[in-house]
């Protein structure tokens, strides 16, 4: 028993040596590289998605009538529809960024909810979700 010990942890320990000198000397092949376009993209949705957050905070406040709401998912080349069940207008747009390591590609999502009461009026705080979408 004692000896079966010995060779289990001999086994993990070449295993864990196995490993770290494999990612010391192939690491970098799973280093995600992004081109200078890719780059490009990627800072451009950030800042499109930190505007329309800051944007949807000032502009759909609380008592925002459905007219400016709807003009301003127009603004902002978000199609508008109307929830029933949620009592919310949403829309979401498909683009591409520049996604992190562990995605399978660039595609990413713009959207925007904001819950309004039966008159169209908002009664709550727009939400923006922004998220690659073929990421692990």
């Amino acid at each position: 028993m004692k000896k079966s010990k010995r060779i289990l942890i001999a086994t993990f320990a070449i295993l864990a040596v196995i490993l770290v000198v494999g990612y010391v000397l192939f690491g970098w092949m799973f280093y995600g590289y992004q081109s200078t376009d890719c780059k490009e993209r990627g800072k451009a949705y950030r800042i499109r998605a930190e505007r329309l957050k800051r944007d949807a905070r000032t502009t759909l406040r609380i008592g925002t009538h459905k007219e400016d709401v709807i003009r301003f998912f127009q603004e902002n080349g978000l199609p508008v529809s109307f929830d029933k069940g949620l009592s919310e207008y949403e829309g979401t747009i498909y683009t591409r960024g520049c996604a992190p390591a562990g995605c399978g590609s660039d595609d990413a999502l713009l959207g925007l909810r904001v819950k309004v009461d039966s008159t169209g009026t908002v009664v709550g705080e727009p939400v923006v979700g922004a998220l690659y979408t073929n990421c692990l």
